[in-house]
């Protein structure tokens, strides 16, 4: 499903979650406080925190009128303290669908952080300080320029600089690659981004989740992009409609792999809990095609995931469905037990899109990442009370 047709899908998918036609009953888990740090956002989707506990948020823009169009989206920097500060806000392009009541934006989307030196301007690449960002697509579907490219934002400034075009290459692979998904290849639509730790000079490596491609890459330092993982696509499973699984997210877990979470968006609307979490190993020298190994399931529609420092893995549930408020939730797992899931939100993140813990210990996410064409994003603050 090219990026397009699934911008369409999304948004005609959207339409059911605003129906209200399927809810479940939730609650605020005990022993945790929500509140607003950011409100006035347009779509936010990635959150991250740098070493010193600056915080950056992609916003992906508003959709215009007409079934498609561009707009601009942006990254933002935030200072906290007894409230949040913009420091910086620098623009990209982004590209919108809208069908009947829904809509989607595809633009800024996935942003890491790792590192402590990030208060001084730097005009390359300084391992102690990466700050990255991913745009959504590619030049075959909307040439603007940036889609489906990776930044390096500069933290004290907000500059950006072209690291690599993985979109294209992604969708090179898909095309050479077509006998995986005949019905939908060529495809890419980079959407996570992940900068592991590797070391005290955070020097690790950089890996991109590409939604539209299924797979997980890392991004060499001259800008190419190679392949480690497939993600499968969903199997079969009675009336179950079989859709491509999509992932959207990478976490570096308390064992130095990666933790993959994926959308299973079609899957989701029929049967909630259709999504899971893969664990790949750069290390293990697998092939792509059975690097990917099931950690966890259960799981609705994830866009998002981290550890904490606890070791605990947290992941956005979009269009998880309540009836104490509007769909979505998050979820905290612990890492010694995959299937203990707990549910956090209830009603009271909405449409999440992103998720980071801050310098705090805090859980940070995005709302109204979707559902909406009205500057109502917002980042709220997850803290325990106990």
């Amino acid at each position: 499903m090219n990026g397009f047709r699934r911008l369409i899908v999304f948004a005609s998918a959207l339409a059911l979650v605003l129906s209200g036609l399927l809810s479940t009953s939730a609650a605020l888990a005990s022993g945790w406080t929500i509140s607003t740090v950011v409100s006035g956002l347009k779509l936010p989707r990635g959150i991250a925190f740098d070493g010193r506990g600056g915080m950056y948020v992609a916003e992906s823009g508003l959709a215009g009128s007409g079934p498609f169009g561009m707009t601009q989206g942006a990254v933002d920097k935030y200072s906290l303290g007894t409230s949040a500060q913009r420091v910086w806000s620098t623009p990209f392009a982004a590209v919108w669908a809208q069908e009947g009541p829904g809509v989607d934006v595809l633009g800024p989307a996935g942003l890491s952080a790792v590192g402590t030196g990030c208060t001084q301007a730097s005009a390359g690449a300084r391992n102690g300080c990466q700050i990255l960002m991913i745009e959504t697509l590619n030049s075959h579907e909307v040439d603007n320029g940036v889609s489906g490219h990776l930044f390096r934002m500069d933290a004290l400034t907000g500059a950006a600089t072209d690291r690599a075009d993985v979109g294209d290459q992604e969708y090179d692979w898909t095309a050479a690659h077509s006998d995986l998904f005949p019905s939908d290849f060529p495809d890419s639509n980079p959407y996570g981004v992940l900068v592991t730790h590797g070391g005290s000079a955070a020097s690790g490596n950089t890996y991109v989740i590409d939604a539209g491609a299924n797979t997980v890459s890392v991004v060499n330092a001259d800008g190419s992009v190679r392949v480690i993982a497939y993600i499968p696509n969903e199997t079969p499973s009675g009336d179950l409609p079989v859709r491509d699984s999509t992932p959207t997210c990478a976490a570096e877990g308390p064992d130095g792999a990666l933790y993959i979470g994926t959308l299973d968006l079609l899957r989701n609307f029929v049967q909630q809990g259709s999504s899971h979490v893969y664990r790949v190993d750069p290390r293990s020298g697998e092939s792509y095609l059975t690097a990917a190994h099931l950690w966890a399931s259960g799981l609705t529609t994830v866009t998002a995931c981290a550890f904490d420092s606890a070791g605990n893995f947290w992941a956005t549930e979009m269009f998880r469905f309540n009836q104490a408020g509007p769909p979505g939730d998050i979820v905290r797992i612990p890492f010694s037990n995959p299937g203990e899931i707990e549910h956090i939100g209830g009603g009271q993140l909405p449409f999440p899109g992103g998720i980071a813990q801050g310098g705090d210990g805090a859980i940070y996410v995005t709302v109204f990442s979707a559902g909406t064409n009205d500057p109502i994003g917002a980042v709220r603050r997850v803290g325990s009370s106990s």
